[in-house]
C-alpha cells in the first residue's frame, strides 16, 4: 500500500529548553514518510536558531515559518496547517515527546480501517525537573473509541492532543481549520467533536506519547481560572455550529451540561467562593435534578482522586 505522507503540526514559542527534543522524537518515528512543520510565534529566545538548525540538515522533511506578531498556538496550529501537504495530520507541541513507534500504528490503523478518522494512543505525563512519571496523570477509564460523539460530549477531552492523528479529509466540516477563538484553549477538543460527527475513532491503548508538565506550560495559566466554564462555552458553540449534534446527543447532552456545570461548582467551592459554586449546582439541578446530586457526588470523588482537575486532560495538553 501507498504509505500516506503525515504532516506533523508544531507551533513554538520560547522553547528553546525543549524544542529540540521534541523534533527528534518526531523525526525519530520508524514510519520515515513525515513532514515536520513548524511555525514560530514570534519566539524572543534561541527557538528558531534551533528549528533551523534541524532544518537545514533536514531540508526535506522539516518547514519552518517564523511570524513576527504573538498570536498564540491555536492560530500558530492553523498557521502550520496551510503548509501541511500531509493526508494525515499529527498535533506535537514544543516540549512533548513521541516514541518511535507510534506513528507507524496509528498508520497501520487509518490503512486497515478507512471509516476511521482520527486515532489516538496511551501517553504518561512526566515532570520536566525530575523526569519522573506522574502515575495518576492518565485517566484510562474514561476513554473510548467508535462512536464517540456522546463520551466527548460528557467526559471532557480524553483524548490528549500529543497523541491524536487525524485525516485531513476530517476537517471538511471545519472547512480545512482549527478553531481559534482562545489564545490557547479549545482548538483539539472542538475538533475532536467536530470530526466525530462523522468519524469512528480509533485508540491505542499502549504509552506512545509523553506529555512533560514544567512550569511554562499555557495549561497551567489556564488551569488558574475556572476552566470548566470555558468547556461549557465552547459546548454551546459547537451544538449551535452543529445542530445536528443535539439530537445526535440525546439525553448525553443534558447530562455531560450538568456534569461539567458540577464540576465548575466544585472548583469554586475548593476556593472557598460558595455562592458561586450554590449557583452553578442549581443550574446543574434544573438541567437535570435526577442525576445531579449522584454526579455531584462523583464530581468530588474525582477531585479528591487528582482527575478531572487540569485543563489539559479536560480541553487542551
Amino acid at each position: 500500500m501507498t504509505k500516506p505522507l503525515v504532516s506533523v503540526l508544531m507551533p513554538t514559542y520560547n522553547g528553546e529548553r525543549f524544542v529540540g527534543e521534541a523534533i527528534e522524537s518526531a523525526l525519530g518515528q520508524t514510519y520515515e514518510h513525515l513532514e515536520l512543520v513548524v511555525v514560530d510565534d514570534a519566539s524572543s529566545d534561541a527557538t528558531a536558531e534551533i528549528v533551523e538548525a534541524y532544518q537545514r540538515k533536514n531540508p526535506e522533511r522539516i518547514r519552518f515559518a517564523q511570524k513576527a506578531d504573538r498570536k498564540g498556538p491555536c492560530k500558530r496550529r492553523n498557521d502550520a496547517l496551510e503548509l501541511a501537504r500531509g493526508t494525515l495530520l499529527a498535533w506535537l507541541d514544543q516540549d512533548d515527546l513521541w516514541l518511535p513507534e507510534k506513528l507507524a500504528r496509528q498508520v497501520a490503523v487509518f490503512q486497515s480501517q478507512p471509516h476511521v478518522g482520527l486515532v489516538y494512543t496511551g501517553y504518561e505525563a512526566f515532570d520536566s525537573e525530575t523526569g519522573a512519571v506522574i502515575d495518576d496523570w492518565r485517566d484510562e477509564s474514561i476513554e473510548a473509541e467508535g462512536e464517540v460523539l456522546a463520551p466527548l460530549f460528557y467526559q471532557g477531552a480524553f483524548i490528549a492532543s500529543v497523541t491524536a492523528a487525524f485525516r485531513r479529509e476530517a476537517l471538511a466540516r471545519s472547512r480545512g481549520r482549527l478553531r481559534e477563538k482562545d489564545f490557547s484553549f479549545g482548538d483539539d477538543y472542538y475538533l475532536w467533536l467536530t470530526i466525530a460527527l462523522d468519524w469512528q475513532v480509533a485508540r491505542v491503548a499502549e504509552v506512545l506519547a509523553r506529555y512533560r508538565r514544567h512550569a511554562g506550560n499555557e495549561t497551567q495559566k489556564v488551569a488558574e481560572t475556572n476552566f470548566h466554564l470555558k468547556r461549557l462555552e465552547l459546548l454551546d458553540e459547537f451544538v449551535a455550529e452543529f445542530p445536528e449534534a443535539k439530537e445526535r446527543l440525546g439525553a448525553w447532552r443534558r447530562r455531560g451540561l450538568r456534569n461539567h456545570l458540577l464540576y465548575a461548582a466544585s472548583f469554586e467551592y475548593e476556593r472557598h467562593r460558595r455562592l458561586t459554586a450554590f449557583r452553578y449546582g442549581l443550574r446543574a439541578l434544573a438541567i437535570d435534578p435526577a442525576g445531579s446530586l449522584r454526579t455531584a457526588v462523583e464530581v468530588l470523588q474525582r477531585r479528591r482522586a487528582g482527575r478531572g482537575l487540569d485543563p489539559a486532560r479536560a480541553s487542551q495538553a
